[in-house]
C-alpha cells in the first residue's frame, strides 16, 4: 500500500487529465484508470484499493497529461492511499541517483536493517523483508543524506 502517493514530487492526482481551462466538476478518467497507471510505471499489476483526499496545501501532478492542479487556484483531489496485490518484491543491486545504494543510512551510521527499512519505504513498503550487503567496487550513495563514497 501506498500512502500518499507521489509521482514526480508531487502527489497523485486522482484523475488522469486535469485541465484548469475546463470545468472543474467534469474531471475525466478517475479513480481505478489513474491508480492502475501509478502502478504500471511501477511494474505492479492493477490497483486493488484506493481513496481520495481533498488536498489544501500541495500541488497534485496528474499521471497521464502530468498538469498540476494547484490548491490555491482548484479543487485538488488526491490518492490518500492506493493498494495494490504484490505483498513484497525484490530489489537485485538497488540504486539512488545512478550510484549503488550504501548499506549504512549515513556514513557508517544505522547500517543493515536501518537503512534496508528506509530504501522500502521509499518505495512504499513497510519495511524490509530481507536483505543482503556486498562489499561495493564502485561508488555508493547513502540513503539518509545522500552522500556518495
Amino acid at each position: 500500500m501506498f500512502s500518499s502517493p507521489t509521482h514526480h514530487g508531487k502527489l497523485v492526482d486522482y484523475c488522469l487529465e486535469f485541465d484548469p481551462q475546463e470545468d472543474p466538476g467534469d474531471p475525466q478518467d478517475c479513480g481505478q484508470p489513474a491508480a492502475d497507471l501509478y502502478f504500471y510505471e511501477k511494474n505492479f499489476g492493477p490497483a486493488v484499493d484506493y481513496a481520495k483526499r481533498r488536498v489544501y496545501d500541495q500541488e497534485t501532478l496528474t499521471m497521464d497529461e502530468h498538469s498540476t492542479c494547484s490548491p490555491q487556484h482548484n479543487v485538488c483531489i488526491a490518492f490518500e492511499f492506493i493498494a495494490c496485490a504484490v505483498l513484497e518484491q525484490t530489489y537485485r543491486d538497488p540504486a539512488m541517483h545512478e550510484y549503488a545504494l550504501d548499506g549504512c543510512y549515513n556514513f557508517e551510521e544505522g547500517c543493515g536493517d536501518v537503512a534496508a527499512d528506509e530504501f522500502c519505504r521509499q518505495q512504499g513498503y513497510v519495511e524490509a523483508k530481507a536483505y543482503a550487503m556486498t562489499e561495493a567496487d564502485e561508488l555508493t550513495m547513502t540513503i539518509g543524506n545522500h552522500a556518495v563514497w
